[in-house]
């Protein structure tokens, strides 16, 4: 393992600190902060109902979190790789055969669920907590990547981790743990299967396991050796005639110090650990659901956008008086503004809406580009490419392509591209949360336009008008 990897030898000293030393934030008031954070979140989210309908599913898992506050549900997770015995650890602590144990390599598929009542010794301990207990899938099942996410997903969602070993660690299981100390989980390290193991072995592993496998991922007390499901020995029994015979028989598990330390771990930090944990996961789910909005509302932007440009373009087609071109055309661009504000929550007055469409108007030049299209109407085509050039900025290749069509699509390509760009500056202003940011209007515009000639807008939006303007009777 890389030195990367792993922390070094300094910062084994600042992992974190023993469970339930006195930094520690009271165990209620953890709870309590983390159940305000998490009503917060929901209630910022701002979804319209339709976004609410597309992202149930994480909406469910942040509602699902909250229940877990206040149920104080703690999810202990089994991980590690196959044939481990992750499910006979679980079984063991149940003291029932409830998880699938097989010899098959990777018997567990999915992501298996359990509630783990009265754990004794020392039920007491653990006050109000509901215990669960989860198995995974090993993390290097062959041609497995499905189930190998889930089990990262379960250890992700953990409020502590059983990390189950059976012997000293592979390469994979060393990443693995240096990776699950990213997120912050309490980690009990489960030397499993120690009974196949004469004791100076077993001995020499747990030693080098404290000293050189896992040091600065792991302490020495959260190391802990037990033979979940030991194998079957032979036993000599005494039958009613007096004679023997031996039989094979499966030795009780020794599992009552995993048992203890994960008690030790609950009592001290039990509901810190959940609202932690929760935290880290609202958190996580928060991100997603902003992320998914953002994208819901940019395709509608788009839509939109796209939709007002082609209105705007055939309006202009169609009518051959160029003020009441110009007119139309701010109309559509002010309605296209007030349209794009309530898609991105930021209510914009008809004024305002106005004043925005003109800065972008002054910035990009778009009413340079609708008198000139007139103009080549009345002065010849070719004469006005150069004066074209320079006021289109941006968009010159793509408009001066157009140039060579008829007028009315030269007109109206020009109308609807100029509308385009002042609709994708909107929603760089309204995504900003109406505002310009660092880079200020101008480099804004001057970025969408160079965009537009990059992505062909303009001469998609020529064959969009052609096909709707073929549908509709030309004015005289």
């Amino acid at each position: 393992m890389s030195n990367s990897a792993r922390p070094s030898s300094d910062e084994a000293e600042r992992l974190d600190p023993p469970l339930g030393e006195p930094e520690s934030e009271p165990a209620d008031d953890a709870v309590g902060r983390a159940r305000d954070s998490l009503e917060s979140t929901l209630s910022s989210l701002s979804l319209t109902p339709e976004e609410e309908a597309a992202m149930a599913p994480q909406l469910g898992r942040l509602r699902e979190l909250s229940r877990k506050l206040d149920e104080a549900t703690v999810e202990i997770v089994a991980f590690g790789m196959v044939s481990r015995g992750k499910s006979s650890v679980l079984n063991a602590l149940l003291g029932r055969e409830l998880f699938e144990v097989g010899a098959t390599h990777g018997t567990t598929i999915r992501r298996s669920v359990q509630e783990w009542s009265a754990p004794a010794p020392g039920e007491e301990r653990v006050g109000r907590a509901r215990l669960i207990l989860v198995d995974t899938p090993g993390i290097d099942e062959v041609g497995g990547e499905v189930r190998e996410a889930q089990a990262r997903e379960s250890a992700r969602r953990a409020d502590l981790i059983l990390f189950v070993i059976a012997g000293d660690m592979q390469r994979v299981e060393l990443d693995a743990l240096a990776e699950l100390r990213k997120h912050q989980k309490p980690i009990i390290l489960v030397f499993n299967q120690i009974d196949r193991y004469p004791d100076a072995d077993r001995e020499e592993i747990h030693a080098k396991l404290e000293d050189e496998r896992v040091r600065g991922l792991i302490r020495p007390e959260d190391i802990v050796l037990c033979a979940a499901r030991p194998d079957p020995v032979p036993i000599k029994v005494r039958l009613a005639d007096g004679s023997t015979k031996v039989v094979m028989e499966r030795p009780e598990p020794l599992i009552e110090p995993l048992k203890v330390r994960i008690l030790d771990v609950l009592e001290s930090e039990g509901k810190a650990l959940v609202a932690l944990n929760t935290l880290l996961l609202a958190g996580d789910l928060h991100d997603e659901i902003v992320q998914r909005k953002l994208r819901l509302r940019d395709e509608e932007a788009r839509r939109l956008i796209w939709n007002y440009s082609l209105v705007k373009g055939a309006a202009m087609a169609l009518n051959p008086i160029p003020v009441a071109d110009l007119a139309g055309g701010l109309a559509v661009d002010v309605s296209m503004v007030l349209a794009l504000s309530k898609v991105y929550g930021i209510p914009l007055t008809k004024p305002a809406a106005a004043g925005l469409v003109k800065d972008m108007t002054i910035a990009l030049g778009a009413m340079g580009l609708v008198q000139l299209a007139t103009r080549l109407a009345r002065s010849g085509i070719k004469a006005s490419m150069a004066g074209l050039t320079v006021m289109s900025g941006g968009l010159a290749a793509p408009l001066t392509a157009l140039v060579y069509g008829t007028v009315g699509i030269t007109q109206a390509a020009a109308g609807a591209s100029a509308s385009y760009v002042i609709g994708r500056g909107a929603v760089a202003y309204l995504s900003q949360g109406g505002q310009w940011g660092a880079k200020g209007i101008k480099t804004v515009i001057q970025e969408i336009m160079a965009q537009a000639k990059d992505d062909s807008i303009v001469d998609r939006l020529r064959e969009d008008l052609k096909a709707q303007l073929k549908q509709k009777p030309q004015a005289p």
